[in-house]
């Protein structure tokens, strides 16, 4: 195994370090570090030997591809998950085998997947609004007797300096 890949997953699990500053101190992309943690984290230092050039037969593609849309996992993951060395590949299958309306409608299903959930509208009544009000008088309040404080400590200390 490269020592590149064991010093990565060594920094990131062991040491805490980031993604991205391992990638920096090894001079790589964040992606190749991303994938490596993948597959170090589905099939352990094993995975991480470089695999002989491998051939896919269709059924496995299909089921990648499969998983993809079902999950909606990132390629990277995908990858890591089915050892696969380039999330790359995947991409290409799924453009190979998805036509472009079921691809069209993939992506939508990854845009849903990322768009943050609103919170719902909560009716604040008449009470909470007074409430939160009277918390920020009180808080102004508090600002300006310190404000007034600090003034008045400060001129008392300039006629002394006199």
């Amino acid at each position: 195994m490269d020592e590149r890949k064991k010093k990565a997953i060594q920094s990131f699990f062991e040491e805490g370090q980031s993604q991205r500053s391992i990638a920096r101190e090894l001079g790589l992309d964040r992606t190749v570090i991303c994938g490596w943690i993948e597959v170090y984290r589905y099939h352990g230092l094993e995975g991480l030997m470089a695999p002989a050039c491998l051939t896919y037969d269709k059924t496995f593609k299909l089921r990648v591809i499969q998983h993809m849309i079902e999950t909606v996992e990132p390629f990277s993951v995908v990858a890591g998950r089915f050892r696969i060395p380039s999330r790359a590949t995947i991409w290409k299958w799924m453009h190979q085998y998805m036509s472009t309306e079921d691809w069209a409608l993939y992506q939508l299903k990854r845009e849903r997947r990322d768009m943050k959930k609103k919170q719902p509208n909560r009716v604040i009544t008449d009470l909470e609004k007074l409430q939160e009000e009277n918390e920020l008088l009180r808080a102004e309040n508090a600002y300006l007797k310190k404000l007034q404080a600090l003034v008045q400590e400060k001129q008392q200390i300039k006629p002394k300096k006199k």
